[in-house]
């Protein structure tokens, strides 16, 4: 496949479909199933990506991706060909074609630019609602199934602990064994909170809303320009509630702390908060999300099925240990949740 989309015949038949007079066409780069051209055209600059994905489900994510153009977000305009196509499939792969924007560089040790990305986060919530896909496309969501994701861990969290009981020698394994049983707890309790109205009902909420979320947020994703920050392309997307793209970039953020810093993750939910407010009991269920151990979870899934390669024992037990550290320094923001939910609740738009 790799030798299909980087054929010179393959790209330049593709770009034919497009209403544009192509003066030039450059790779950028190759890796992770994507491969993306820089397009020189009487137009602009435009970004050619090619994924090795199924069209149908390239159709879900670049159909959502106009949605939010066409309701304002500031993202890459998304093109369609000239015969109103807005990706072009080949075999178990899709492209899709984009303007290219340009600026600079986002960071995450950058405060300002991390409540940016949070507003901006909101904005993207609040303008995916209303989204009809298309019904040729594959579809993806785990709306209501975060019982099922969560037993999965659990379970599987359950089966290293019987594996590292084994390696009574390996420093990695005496050191998850010290911990996993106490987040085997927090695990559970995050379970069964799923029970509670407040999960059942946001599913409910968001599935009449027709929302989604987009799985993965983080800042790679951006580049901030002269107007603020703009998202390069939209990677992916799926039906799931909003507080799991919260969830996910304030552990990233924590992660590359290596300890948790409540007074920051409440300035970044209030940023959030400021632009699509939630409700106390939506609170809860980012709450029950934030106290399942997905990070703890995800290192030892990586370590047992040995999925960094690459990686020397002592990486891995660093970043066993950061994770560690984190999810400990966790325990007194969840505790708080009734008085810290009042203190986003009662943050005026715009503080």
């Amino acid at each position: 496949m790799t030798e299909q989309i980087d054929n010179r015949n393959v790209i330049q038949n593709v770009l034919d479909l497009y209403p544009f007079n192509v003066q030039n066409v450059s790779l950028i780069s190759m890796k992770s199933g994507r491969t993306t051209w820089l397009v020189d055209t009487d137009e602009g600059q435009k970004v050619l990506k090619n994924t090795q994905i199924k069209p149908q489900k390239m159709l879900f994510i670049a159909e959502a991706h106009e949605h939010l153009q066409n309701n304002g977000l500031s993202i890459a305009k998304i093109h369609r060909t000239k015969n109103g196509a807005i990706t072009v499939g080949a075999e178990q792969s899709a492209f899709v074609l984009y303007d290219r924007v340009e600026g600079n560089e986002v960071i995450y040790y950058n405060e300002e630019k991390l409540m940016e990305t949070m507003t901006f986060m909101a904005q993207f919530h609040q303008l995916s609602k209303g989204y009809v896909p298309n019904p040729e496309s594959k579809k993806r969501g785990r709306l209501g199934k975060w019982h099922k994701l969560y037993r999965w861990k659990l379970q599987e969290l359950e089966g290293n602990k019987k594996i590292a009981q084994s390696l009574s020698t390996d420093p990695f394994s005496m050191m998850f064994l010290e911990h996993v049983d106490n987040m085997l707890q927090r695990g559970r309790e995050a379970l069964q909170e799923l029970d509670e109205a407040p999960y059942q009902n946001w599913t409910r909420e968001w599935i009449e809303a027709s929302g989604f979320c987009q799985q993965d947020f983080t800042i790679a994703r951006f580049i901030d320009t002269e107007d603020g920050l703009f998202m390069k392309e939209l990677h992916s997307i799926t039906y799931d509630l909003p507080s799991r793209d919260i969830r996910i970039l304030i552990n990233k953020v924590m992660k590359k702390m290596s300890i948790w810093d409540s007074e920051l993750a409440l300035k970044m939910i209030r940023a959030y908060h400021s632009v699509h407010p939630l409700t106390e009991d939506q609170y809860k269920v980012l709450w029950t999300d934030l106290k399942f151990p997905h990070l703890f979870c995800s290192i030892i899934h990586k370590y047992y099925l040995g999925q960094k390669a690459s990686w020397s024992d002592e990486k891995y037990m660093w970043a066993l240990q950061n994770i560690i550290s984190l999810e400990n320094s966790k325990s007194e923001f969840l505790n708080q949740i009734p008085v810290l939910v009042k203190s986003i609740n009662d943050t005026k738009e715009g503080e």
